[in-house]
């Protein structure tokens, strides 16, 4: 490979090591969690390979020489404990590398969402313009919610059933759902879409149905305490499918195994993230859905700011001063 290629294909490659070894040597142990050390190692690994086919390309020496210099510093940094770390603790992971996981596989999550969006506006739709068909699309559920006035009513439901046997039956059902949708990406993808827009449909069926019987006030009012955090972490889980099935579509310059193992390591934290969202949205349907002592303007009050604070933490969440600068422009790789 000419060096010319080798420098356009892999000069990304190279800064973001340089990136990461800069930050570590300048802000210490704690700037870099285990996810982008473990970046950081693969990077070294594939850079060293880089080096053996500049030196024998006959390439500039000080390019040569600069990532002689940047393996040296990197190799400091992993393997010499002149830098940081593997911090593997619960608090590090969901502080620092859940977000940043997030951000790094953004496209992904707003993919889900577009895709769960979408289903979910067309059986909006259809139930509004033929509500004789909500039957075949909800299997019958639309029949269960009908003579529902007051958000009470549904609330009843709740009630008939112990609370922590609801909140533990919601939170394994939530977990099993976003299983699904993360662990089919392996599918090249097509089994996520199909849950996201499983779920989609259901939802937008069930919302139309109470719409076009003039309640939909009260379907929105039982859902949103619990089910703005949760809709909001089954998009994410479908975002981590995505993340999987986007590596076997598209693997790049790497084998559909390698980018598979590569990205599932990614999309796997991100899955693992999710539980305690799923936890705390559980414990909301389980004893806040069906309190009668909490006001239903709490409730609902309650659910959207957890959504707001869960969306909140993954786009500010373990921000560094060097990700808020590549947020703030884009650099130009410098390796020429």
């Amino acid at each position: 490979m000419k060096a010319e290629k080798l420098i356009a294909e892999r000069g990304a490659a190279w800064e973001h090591l340089e990136k990461i070894v800069d930050r570590a040597i300048k802000s210490g142990p704690k700037a870099v969690d285990s996810g982008d050390l473990n970046e950081a190692i693969h990077l070294y690994r594939e850079i060293s390979a880089d080096l053996a086919v500049l030196r024998t390309s006959q390439a500039d020496p000080k390019l040569i020489d600069r990532i002689n210099r940047l393996l040296s510093r990197a190799h400091g940094v992993l393997y010499r404990g002149q830098g940081p770390k593997k911090e593997w603790s619960l608090l590090q992971f969901y502080r620092v590398t859940f977000p940043r996981l997030f951000r790094q596989t953004w496209k992904c999550t707003l993919a889900s969402f577009l895709c769960s969006a979408l289903f979910y506006c067309m059986a909006y739709q259809v139930v509004q313009d033929r509500p004789d068909i909500a039957a075949d699309i909800l299997g019958g559920m639309d029949s269960e919610f009908k003579g529902h006035k007051e958000a009470g009513d549904i609330q009843d439901r709740f009630r008939a059933i112990s609370s922590p046997v609801l909140s533990s039956a919601v939170t394994t059902n939530n977990i099993k759902v976003a299983l699904n949708a993360f662990a089919l990406g392996i599918t090249f993808g097509i089994g996520t879409i199909y849950i996201l827009i499983f779920n989609g449909t259901m939802l937008g069926g069930i919302a139309g149905a109470f719409a076009h019987s003039g309640i939909e006030g009260v379907f929105w009012a039982t859902v949103l305490p619990h089910g703005a955090l949760e809709l909001s972490a089954i998009v994410v889980a479908g975002g981590a499918g995505l993340v999987m099935g986007f590596a076997l579509w598209c693997p790049g310059r790497r084998t559909r195994i390698r980018a598979l193992r590569e990205d599932a390591i990614k999309a796997v934290q991100i899955a693992l993230g999710l539980i305690p969202a799923f936890i705390v949205a559980g414990f909301m349907e389980g004893f806040i859905t069906p309190s009668e002592v909490i006001p239903q303007s709490v409730k609902v009050a309650v659910g959207v700011a957890l959504a707001l604070g869960f969306w909140a933490h993954l786009f500010i969440g373990g921000l560094d001063r060097s990700e808020s600068a590549d947020a703030a422009s884009v650099k130009v790789a410098s390796f020429s």
